[in-house]
């Protein structure tokens, strides 16, 4: 073996032939391997965390709502707690008159949401009329006429009957009936809604209690300690300012949209002013729901496309004008992301979380590009996340 070594050292020592260690070449391949095995046990944990996260949603959504709704009203219940009004008190006047607002605007939106409803089928039978018309290959204009006349005639005695208090097979959608059908996810709701009131309340009461708590648990070093409460007051001050600026968009958009769409004589404008602020909580895709919505209900009303378009046109661009450029210019770099990144958590957490999970989006991707930009073994993720360009080397 001794002879077997020196040949080794001797073939390592002649010139021209580079020097390889065989120690070193070992330590590569087992970094090598620890690097695949590294990566394939967190796409592993990743997936088992996802999952996790869909599992337990009826936890933890109650609880994402609470927190975002506790940034959204603790300067409110701060500004009260500066009149000398004791907190506790404070945070149940705030989420008191909160429910109530809710509570009108949903009063408001089921009445008018009533009418739009009962109007769906005679706007889909009209659709459909205009189309039969418009692309029938049956020949001569009489043979298109008559055929006008007849769909025309349905259509007219449905909406007589609907008139006389006989409902139309087909032409009406009854909400009680679709209440009764899913009562199991109402309750659920019902459940999910008072624990979200109630998590608030108790939130907005404690003020920043859990925030000193957590960085007790984090424990010494005193510098880890300053950096997690740095992180922590700088998501709290990101997803306020957010929030503020999103309610304050929304409230323009629904506002412009309403007054609008009352100028050019649509029914129900104010609905769908309220429909649009709600939505527009969802980037995107919340403005194109509302609309599609909008260009029905004109061409119901109306009747001709041009001022369906006409209609589509005021949401569109309350939504582009307020909600996209407005929205950027106040939000700054700190909160914005770029717009694939935006779909991308849109499906995401729609996947895990349905309806809730479109709304909830927005504010966890801010919290997490927060923790990204804060701390440093995260900032490329925070870079990836962000809307600038510009790349950073190391």
């Amino acid at each position: 073996m001794d002879e077997t070594a020196s040949a080794v050292r001797r073939d390592n020592r002649r010139p021209g032939v580079p020097a390889v260690s065989m120690s070193g070449g070992l330590q590569s391949a087992a970094r090598r391997h620890a690097d695949v095995r590294t990566t394939a046990l967190v796409i592993i944990a990743g997936i088992a965390v996802c999952f996790a996260i869909q599992a337990a949603g009826a936890f933890l959504i109650p609880l994402v709502v609470s927190l975002v709704a506790t940034y959204a009203l603790s300067p409110l219940v701060d500004q009260l707690q500066r009149w000398r009004l004791p907190r506790p008190i404070g945070a149940a006047v705030v989420v008191l008159a909160l429910l109530a607002g809710v509570a009108m605007g949903a009063q408001r939106m089921w009445s008018g949401a009533e009418a739009l409803l009962g109007q769906l089928p005679a706007a889909v039978e009209k659709i459909r009329l205009a189309i039969l018309v418009s692309h029938s290959d049956i020949p001569g204009p009489l043979t298109h006429v008559q055929r006008a006349a007849d769909e025309l005639e349905k259509l007219a005695g449905a909406n007589l009957a609907e008139e006389k208090g006989v409902p139309a097979a087909g032409s009406t959608i009854d909400l009680r009936s679709l209440l009764l059908m899913g009562t199991t996810s109402v309750v659920a709701g019902a459940v999910q809604l008072l624990s979200i009131v109630f998590l608030t309340y108790f939130l907005l009461a404690a003020g920043d209690l859990f925030r000193r708590k957590l960085v007790h648990l984090v424990g010494p070093p005193i510098a880890r300690q300053k950096a997690t409460l740095e992180v922590l007051n700088h998501i709290h001050a990101l997803n306020q300012r957010y929030l503020a600026v999103l309610a304050f968009i929304n409230v323009g958009v629904g506002v412009t949209t309403a007054a609008g769409l009352a100028l050019i004589g649509l029914e129900h404008a104010a609905v769908w002013g309220i429909a649009i602020a709600v939505l527009h909580f969802v980037p995107y895709l919340g403005a194109a729901v509302a609309v599609a919505g909008v260009a029905l209900a004109g061409y119901l009303q109306f009747g001709t496309p041009q001022m369906a378009l006409a209609a589509a046109a005021i949401p569109f661009a309350s939504a582009v004008l307020i909600g996209v450029l407005l929205q950027a210019s106040l939000l700054g770099r700190a909160a914005s992301m770029n717009a694939p990144v935006v779909f991308i958590a849109l499906l995401f957490w729609a996947t895990l979380w349905g309806a809730w999970g479109m709304l909830l989006a927005m504010p966890i991707m801010v919290a997490l590009k927060s923790i990204c930009d804060r701390v440093d073994a995260l900032s490329g993720l925070g870079h990836f996340l962000g809307d600038n360009d510009k790349t950073v080397l190391r």
